[in-house]
């Protein structure tokens, strides 16, 4: 399991000039010790209609894999990603929904296509319509079926680590790895507890302000993602 943090930033502010874009904050996470990161554009605009140039830069410079996470959510944008070299893109819950736009990524990405599912407890979160109340594991092996293997579980409850709950979808999908994403971890600890899940879990994502300001030990959370490395 690798531990990511996880740069969240309005897309549209930075198209705006109102920000600068992640380059600065990727390359010093990277200097506290940052083995892969995870880019989301909470709004959505990155991969818009066209791909910003100081994206594919972040990718060149930074010196480790790179995972982008936009709402990516139909042909265009996928294959527009395509460009970045990244290492991880992450397509929106829609896909879920949508063969087509699955198997489009899939077959233009790979093995480096991660799929999001919005959980909320049994349950995924604001699905379509005609999809209302399906529980977690039918939509997961739903996403089995059509051949994703990477799941990006993103809880949006995020009050307890659901380490039981990743065991069992673990069991109902083998093969599948999963990442986490949840406000619920904070510390160290968390890490740990969440490595008990085993091989898989990939990777945790973590916010990327706590390993700023301090308040998160990126080098002791890659020794709690790997059960008796300090032994």
């Amino acid at each position: 399991m690798i531990v990511v943090p996880n740069i969240a930033f309005h897309g549209s502010q930075v198209a705006a000039s109102d920000a600068l874009p992640p380059v600065r904050i990727a390359r010093a996470l990277v200097e506290l010790g940052a083995r892969e990161l995870a880019l989301q554009d909470l709004d959505g605009v990155v991969a818009g209609d066209v791909l910003p140039e100081w994206l594919p830069s972040l990718v060149a410079v930074v010196g480790v894999p790179v995972r982008f996470d936009g709402r990516v959510h139909d042909g265009a944008r996928i294959e527009r990603l395509a460009k970045a070299q990244l290492g991880t893109v992450v397509v929106d819950q829609s896909a879920v929904f949508d063969p087509i736009i699955l198997r489009w990524a899939l077959d233009l990405h790979g093995s480096a296509i991660c799929v999001e599912l919005l959980v909320d407890g049994e349950y995924v979160f604001d699905p379509p319509p005609a999809a209302f109340g399906r529980e977690l594991v039918d939509v997961l092996e739903r996403l089995h079926m059509g051949g994703a293997r990477r799941v990006l579980y993103r809880d949006v409850t995020g009050q307890a680590l659901p380490l039981q709950r990743l065991l069992e979808l673990g069991d109902r999908a083998p093969g599948v790895r999963f990442s986490y994403h949840g406000s619920s971890v904070r510390t160290v600890t968390d890490i740990a507890e969440l490595a008990l899940v085993g091989a898989g879990l990939e990777a945790v994502l973590v916010d990327a302000r706590l390993v700023l300001d301090g308040g998160f030990d990126l080098a002791a959370a890659h020794r709690a993602a790997v059960p008796n490395a300090g032994a």
